[in-house]
């Protein structure tokens, strides 16, 4: 007979499980594992709770409740034993040489950054859609599980199985959700899916044949272009311009069109021309199109996407799309909408392919939907997000002006980061994460991107990870990082550096594109307008202290005092870091 402590056993008194389910559930463990085999003899139940430290009576009803599932059985005056049954289930062990696989990560179209998928452990974790615990609306989750796993619940769930759709959930998706791309659509013409790449796989593949072309943007998932065209035949990738994916000349007839990029940058949105452009061709090609769409996130930029799907009057469109990362508890359910022939043949491709989705976290979605609880939880979340972007920009703007320029992906919360020529936007990345910093390349085939998110850290730590990057950055040569020492003027010193920047106004821009006014006025203060039509303000002072030009704006720069080396190259302004790195520049307006 073993002790708990030889079995391994070792409960946690804070953990979130009680004492009672933590010791069963080793115990099955043990059963299973083959630590207690069949026919061994369990210690008292005095005796292991006197080892663990619990009591008794906890011990006493695991047993109990083992020994009514059949694991243990009691024997007079002889104690409690494992059962033949205990160990049925498990896996026998064997010496087969396991068939070797190719490895995806040797082959070269698998040379890309991955999430890795403890990314809150990372100090820094810049990860668009990996959301932060200070986000999620616990209590709120928890109301509508219970109310979607009470006992009638749960007796419904066993009777519907896993391949039936909730119709409450697909009524408020129907009324809540897609109403956001200007949707309407019939209770017969949604379908709910566990996450968006299935969904979008599922769409997909319920259209193409063997012989069927594949049409595909560039910037959609990768893992899902690759999965997708390897099931087809040979497979058209298509450009972008500024008004969104390139109409082809000829399309091939009869094919799959996937549009949709896993971001939409501003400035890079499908306009309503080029909408009407590709359903004119699908029609003239008797083509599909899939229409794949990031989450709504922030509703500032709401109308800049037109829905090809609202504006579809030939049917030809499978709408697919997600509920939002920051309301969900792991990855947020998506939805499939298209004219109801269509639906029912999705439906027919999920059942053969068994991707179904659990009748329980369908009702749970409908109940968290139904009470408002989704609605009330992006409105919470997109002004935190919105604070932690304004946060990230201006960090970019103070640490990184001389490298980057930066913009918005649309409804989101993330920002696109375009570095100089030469950056390698994969190289930075896994630079980055050995420094606690996880960034994104932002599209495939355009290295100069980054995508940097603010879901997953918060507003405080967004500063500091911003500061590690841009070590990166300076450290680099390849990208245009610049030294005092390679000046081939000496930094200016006292007199003609008062004289070469007092009374002048300098011209400068923000990472996010608009236009900055700087006032370097000679009774040492600053003053700044930022903006086209100078939205954003503020004032500072300035002096020369040990021949370092020294500056402090009242909000701007986080209100802190930097000292700097200037040079004054004809126009153009130069300011290095003490340590010799060139942090700014700016262009001297001449009057």
């Amino acid at each position: 007979m073993r002790t708990g402590i030889e079995l391994g056993i070792v409960l946690d008194a804070a953990s979130g499980i009680t004492l009672q389910h933590q010791l069963r559930r080793k115990l099955v463990h043990a059963m299973a594992s083959g630590i207690l085999p069949p026919g061994s003899r369990l210690p008292s139940s005095r005796r292991l709770a006197g080892d663990l430290a619990v009591s008794r009576n906890t011990v006493a009803l695991v047993y109990d409740s083992l020994l009514a599932d059949g694991y243990l059985a009691s024997r007079a005056r002889s104690g409690v034993f494992v059962t033949d049954a205990a160990g049925s289930g498990r896996v026998a062990a064997t010496t087969r040489r396991p068939h070797r696989l190719r490895d995806p990560a040797s082959d070269t179209d698998y040379d890309e950054f991955r999430r890795p998928p403890n990314w809150h452990q990372y100090p820094y974790p810049f990860l668009d859609g990996c959301v932060d615990p200070s986000l999620l609306p616990l209590g709120e989750w928890r109301e509508a599980l219970r109310y979607a796993f009470g006992k009638q619940e749960l007796m419904r769930h066993a009777q519907v199985g896993g391949e039936s759709d909730d119709p409450a959930l697909l009524d408020e998706l129907r009324t809540k959700a897609l109403p956001g791309w200007d949707i309407e659509a019939g209770p017969d013409e949604v379908l709910a899916v566990p996450s968006h790449r299935q969904a979008l796989y599922l769409a997909t593949e319920a259209l193409l044949e063997r012989s069927t072309a594949l049409v595909m943007d560039d910037e959609g998932d990768g893992d899902t272009r690759r999965r997708l065209a390897a099931r087809s035949a040979p497979t058209l990738m298509l450009e972008r311009d500024r008004q969104g994916p390139v109409v082809p000349e000829t399309l091939p007839a009869r094919s799959v069109i996937v549009l949709g990029a896993r971001r939409v940058k501003q400035g890079n949105v499908m306009s309503a021309a080029r909408a009407r452009a590709w359903l004119a061709a699908a029609e003239a090609a008797d083509a599909w199109i899939v229409e794949s769409t990031p989450p709504i996130e922030l509703r500032e930029t709401a109308g800049d996407l037109p829905s090809l799907r609202s504006i579809d009057g030939a049917g030809r469109v499978l709408f697919v799309g997600s509920l939002a990362p920051a309301a969900a508890m792991g990855a947020p359910p998506a939805f499939i909408q298209a004219d109801a022939t269509v639906i029912e043949r999705v439906r027919a491709a999920r059942r053969v392919i068994g991707a179904g989705f659990a009748p329980g976290l369908q009702r749970a979605w409908s109940h968290f939907l139904a009470l408002g609880h989704y609605g009330a939880a992006l409105k919470r979340s997109g002004a935190i997000l919105l604070a932690r972007r304004t946060e990230l920009r201006d960090a970019l703007n103070h640490y990184l002006h001389k490298f980057v320029q930066i913009g918005v992906y649309a409804r989101s919360s993330a920002h696109w980061v375009r570095g100089p020529a030469g950056m390698n936007a994969l190289a930075l990345a896994r630079a980055a994460a050995a420094q606690g910093v996880l960034i994104e390349p932002g599209g495939e085939g355009d290295p100069q991107l980054l995508a940097m998110g603010v879901t997953g850290l918060p507003k405080e730590r967004i500063r500091e990870g911003v500061h590690r990057l841009a070590r990166l950055f300076t450290r680099d040569p390849a990208l245009g990082s610049r030294r005092l020492e390679d000046e081939a003027a000496p930094p200016l010193r006292g007199t003609a550096l008062r004289r070469a920047l007092g009374g002048k106004s300098l011209l400068y821009n923000t990472v996010w594109g608009e236009p900055c006014t700087l006032e370097v006025r000679r009774d040492g203060t600053l003053a700044g307008r930022v903006g086209y039509h100078d939205e954003e303000r503020d004032t500072g002072v300035w002096r020369i202290e040990g021949n370092r030009w020294i500056r402090q704006w009242d909000n701007w720069a986080y209100g802190e005092r930097l000292a700097m080396h200037v040079i004054v190259d004809g126009d153009q302004v130069r300011w290095y870091s003490l340590e010799g790195l060139l942090i700014d520049t700016a262009v001297i307006v001449r009057t």
